[in-house]
C-alpha cells in the first residue's frame, strides 16, 4: 500500500497545485514534463550502454539513476527556459483555470509519477518496491514471471504507453526503430522483473555489454520447452565472463532477467522455461525454471560460463523468429536462427574441449616440470598484517579467518608486532568449492620464461597475450592477482572479478632477478592443472591437483 499511496498522493498533489496555478501555467509545465520524458528516453540507453556499464558496482544503479537524472535535468532546464521566455500568465476564467489546470496537472502528475516509478524500479534492491511487487516469479506459476499485483493508478504503465504512442507517431525517430519496439514492457521490467534476482535483489541486476559473447540461437520444431508446452522451442546460447559475476565469484541469473521479444508493433515477450549449464565434471545438465529457487549459475572458480536458455516458440510466426534477447537490462540483437533436430542432446551433452594450438617445445623456453613453482596455498607472505592494516585493500571475515577481498596496496615485509589469530589476515578471499593456487613467475634462469630470455619463440609472442594455468580438460584460468615482493616492500593486488587478461598488465620484473612475483589463481576444487601457457603456446608442464590447500 505504501507505493500505491505515494503514487496517488503525488499525482493528486501535482494536479491540485497546477489547478491553483492556472491553465496557461499548467499547459506549459505539462509540455515541459512531456518533452523532458521524451528527451530522457532518447538519451537514456545510449549513455548507459555506451559510457556507464563498465562491470563495476555502479552498473546496478546506472539504468535507474541515469533515467531519473536525465528526466529531472531536462525538466529543470525546460522550466527555466519557460519562466524566462514566458514570465507572465494568461488570464482565463476561474473555472477554466481550475478545471483545465487540474486536467493538465493530472497528466503531468501521472507522467512524473510514472517516470519516478520506472527510474526507482531499475535500481538494484529487493523485489519489493515500497512494499509493492508487480511482475515477478511465483511458485504457483511454475516460476514463469507473472503479474502478482496492480497499482491503483498504474502510472508506470500509462507512462510507458504514452511515450510508446508518441515514439511511433509525432516523436518517432527518423530511419530508426522506436524505443517502444526496442524495449517493450519497460514498466513491467521496472515493477519488478529487473530486481527479481538471487537473494531478494542482492545479486547483480546489470552487466557490461562486453561481458556477453558467443550469442547464438537454435530452433527445434519438435522440442517441447516444458511438460505442457506445444512443440517448438528456441535455444539461445551465450557466454558470460567473470566481469558479470557477483563479487567476482559466480554468475547468477533468474528466469525473470532473461527474455525474448519479437520485431512487431506489439512485440511478443517470452521468458525462459529451461536452462542448460555446465557441471564441475565438464558435462552439461538441463534444468527447468519450475521453482523460484532455481537459478542459472556458473561453476565456482571458473572465469566464464556458457549457458543455454530455452524459450517456447509458441506465438512467434515460423517465418519471423524472435529479434531481441534481453539479459539483466541489456538488449542484444539475435543472429540468424539455425534449425536443428537434436536440441535435447545438445542441451545435455559434454562441454567442448578447448583445442590446444601450441608449440610445447619452444627453443629453450619450455620447462618440462614447473610443479616446484606451483603451490596450492592461500598466502600473502612475506606480508603479515591485521585487519586494521589492510587498507587500502578491502577484507572480509570468513569462517576460517580474515581474507583480502579486493584492491591494491603496498605493505612492508613482515610485521613489527605480534598479531592475534582473530585479527590476522590469512590470505585471499575465495568462494566455497574453490582453491587458491600461487604460481611463482619470478625472473630466474630455471623458471618460467615470460620475457623470452631463453626463447625467441616466446619473445615473439609479445606482451599482449594471456598467461593461464591449463587444466586437464583444456580450460584456461587467468590470474586474479599477485604478490610482488620488492627490495623494501610488497605490493598486493587482488581483483577476483577482473582477471589479468594480458602479460603487459603484470608488473615488469628486472632482469637481475632481485624481485619475486607470485600470481594468484582461483580454480574449482579438484581441478587438475597440467601446464602453463602464454596465448596458445605452452611454456611449462606439470601435474598438480587443487586439493587440500592451506593458509598461513
Amino acid at each position: 500500500m505504501i507505493l500505491n499511496l505515494a503514487v496517488v498522493g503525488l499525482v493528486l498533489f501535482v494536479a491540485y497545485w497546477w489547478a491553483n496555478q492556472g491553465l496557461f501555467s499548467a499547459i506549459l509545465h505539462c509540455l515541459c514534463v512531456i518533452a523532458a520524458g521524451a528527451l530522457a528516453f532518447a538519451f537514456w540507453e545510449p549513455i548507459v550502454v555506451g559510457y556507464l556499464l563498465k562491470g563495476g558496482d555502479f552498473d546496478n544503479y546506472a539504468w535507474g539513476m541515469t533515467l531519473g537524472g536525465l528526466f529531472i535535468g531536462f525538466l529543470f532546464a525546460l522550466r527555466l527556459a519557460c519562466d524566462h521566455f514566458a514570465p507572465s500568465n494568461v488570464r482565463f476564467p476561474p473555472a477554466a483555470n481550475f478545471i483545465g489546470g487540474g486536467a493538465f496537472g493530472l497528466l503531468a502528475g501521472v507522467l512524473t509519477a510514472g517516470m519516478t516509478c520506472i527510474s526507482c524500479g531499475l535500481i538494484q534492491g529487493p523485489v519489493e518496491l515500497m512494499g509493492y511487487v508487480g511482475w515477478a516469479r511465483d511458485g504457483n506459476s511454475q516460476s514463469v514471471p507473472t503479474q502478482l499485483n496492480s497499482m491503483m493508478i498504474p502510472a508506470a504503465q500509462w507512462t510507458e504507453k504514452f511515450y510508446a504512442t508518441l515514439s511511433r507517431n509525432s516523436l518517432s525517430p527518423i530511419r530508426s526503430t522506436p524505443l517502444a519496439d526496442y524495449y517493450p514492457r519497460l514498466a513491467d521490467t521496472a515493477l519488478s522483473l529487473h530486481r527479481d534476482s538471487f537473494s531478494d535483489g542482492e545479486a547483480r541486476v546489470a552487466l557490461a555489454p562486453e561481458s556477453v559473447t558467443g550469442l547464438a540461437m537454435d530452433f527445434d520444431p519438435a522440442y517441447k520447452a516444458g511438460d505442457n508446452a506445444t512443440p517448438g522451442a528456441y535455444a539461445v546460447t551465450f557466454t558470460v565472463d567473470s566481469g558479470a559475476f557477483d563479487a567476482g565469484e559466480q554468475f547468477i541469473l533468474s528466469s525473470a532477467q532473461a527474455r525474448l521479444s519479437s520485431d512487431e508493433k506489439k512485440p511478443k515477450i517470452v521468458f525462459a522455461t529451461q536452462f542448460s549449464q555446465p557441471l564441475k565434471d565438464g558435462s552439461r545438465k538441463l534444468y527447468p525454471f519450475d521453482d523460484p529457487s532455481n537459478f542459472a549459475t556458473s561453476v565456482p572458480g571458473e572465469q566464464d560460463v556458457k549457458l543455454t536458455f530455452v524459450f517456447p516458440a509458441e506465438g512467434f510466426p515460423s517465418d519471423k523468429p524472435p529479434r531481441f534477447f534481453f539479459i539483466k537490462g541489456l538488449r542484444f540483437q539475435l543472429p540468424p536462427t539455425t534449425t536443428v533436430n537434436d536440441l535435447a542432446m545438445q542441451l545435455s551433452g559434454e562441454e567442448e574441449e578447448v583445442v590446444e594450438q601450441d608449440d610445447s617445445s619452444a627453443d629453450g623456453g619450455f620447462v618440462d616440470d614447473v610443479s616446484k613453482w606451483i603451490a596450492v596455498k592461500n598466502s600473502i607472505l612475506p606480508v603479515q598484517m591485521n585487519t586494521n592494516m589492510a587498507s587500502p585493500m578491502t577484507h572480509v571475515v570468513g569462517k576460517d579467518g580474515n581474507f583480502l577481498s579486493g584492491g591494491k596496496g603496498v605493505y612492508r615485509k613482515g610485521a613489527a608486532m605480534s598479531i592475534s589469530r582473530s585479527q590476522r589476515i590469512s590470505g585471499f578471499s575465495h568462494a566455497d568449492g574453490t582453491e587458491v593456487i600461487l604460481l611463482d613467475v619470478s625472473r630466474r634462469d630455471d623458471g618460467l620464461d615470460l620475457y623470452g630470455d631463453r626463447s625467441e619463440t616466446i619473445k615473439a609472442l609479445g606482451r599482449d597475450v594471456a598467461l593461464e594455468l591449463l587444466d586437464s580438460k583444456g580450460k584456461g584460468y587467468k590470474p586474479t592477482g599477485y604478490v610482488w615482493e620488492r627490495q623494501s616492500d610488497v605490493e598486493l593486488n587482488y581483483e577476483p572479478g577482473k582477471p589479468i587478461a594480458k602479460l603487459s598488465q603484470l608488473p615488469s620484473q628486472p632482469s637481475s632477478g632481485e624481485h619475486k612475483l607470485k600470481l594468484v589463481f582461483v580454480v574449482p576444487v579438484g581441478t587438475n592443472i597440467t601446464g602453463v601457457r602464454l596465448g596458445k603456446t605452452i611454456i611449462g608442464r606439470c601435474d598438480v591437483t587443487a586439493n587440500n590447500g592451506g593458509v598461513d
